[in-house]
């Protein structure tokens, strides 16, 4: 990890030669950032069975487009292998196309979600993203901004205010618990999807 974020590189040979690890990969957010003159696309991965975390990060120049079969809501079997840091990877094989999900498995409530931040942060101070997939939330006003308030009561976990008034996933919650996917960060968590039940919302 030090290595990595003092700029010395790791090839994506030396990665794919490292043990791979097998799962249903559950696509559970996609978010593209514009920087300079590249989209930088970084699509979150929910192992099904191991719960681990993963990051498929990709780029696109001026009028390129990404070309890609992860696309949420959808799950993958396939081999994946990590990068040092433990959470970006690079797909070794794919053992069948990505299908369809009818719900999103492995997600947890607010209090072992943040446990699981904090372990990532013990394990890279330099950690500038996370993701989180958070179990039976509310959106909820918090002061002048908003939080994912747990069902049953409890601390929240702020939201981004860069987000603005998330009012999409207010509309796709109803009011009801539902299941949040989204990039964790110092400044609150920026919303990516939602589950309602078996409606999955896109934010």
């Amino acid at each position: 990890t030090l290595r990595l974020r003092v700029g010395l590189p790791v090839s994506a040979e030396e990665v794919l030669a490292g043990p791979p690890v097998r799962d249903r990969w559950q696509v559970i957010g996609v978010h593209d950032k514009i920087e300079v003159d590249l989209i930088v696309r970084r699509v979150w991965l929910r192992g099904a069975s191991t719960g681990r975390a993963a990051l498929v990060l990709s780029f696109a120049g001026p009028g390129q487009v990404f070309v890609t079969d992860l696309v949420v809501g959808t799950a993958l079997d396939a081999d994946l292998c990590f990068y040092p840091e433990r959470v970006r990877v690079q797909i070794a094989k794919r053992h069948a196309p990505a299908a369809p999900m009818s719900s999103v498995e492995g997600a947890l409530p607010v209090p072992e979600a943040m446990r699981e931040y904090a372990a990532a942060l013990a394990a890279d101070p330099w950690l500038e993203r996370w993701p989180v997939l958070v179990a039976d939330v509310v959106p909820a006003r918090a002061g002048a901004g908003w939080c994912l308030s747990p069902a049953d009561g409890g601390g929240g976990i702020p939201l981004d205010p860069a987000v603005g008034a998330p009012w999409r996933l207010v509309a796709a919650a109803g009011g009801r618990p539902v299941t949040v996917a989204g990039e964790l960060t110092a400044d609150g968590v920026r919303p990516l999807s939602v589950w309602a039940g078996d409606r999955l919302v896109r934010l």
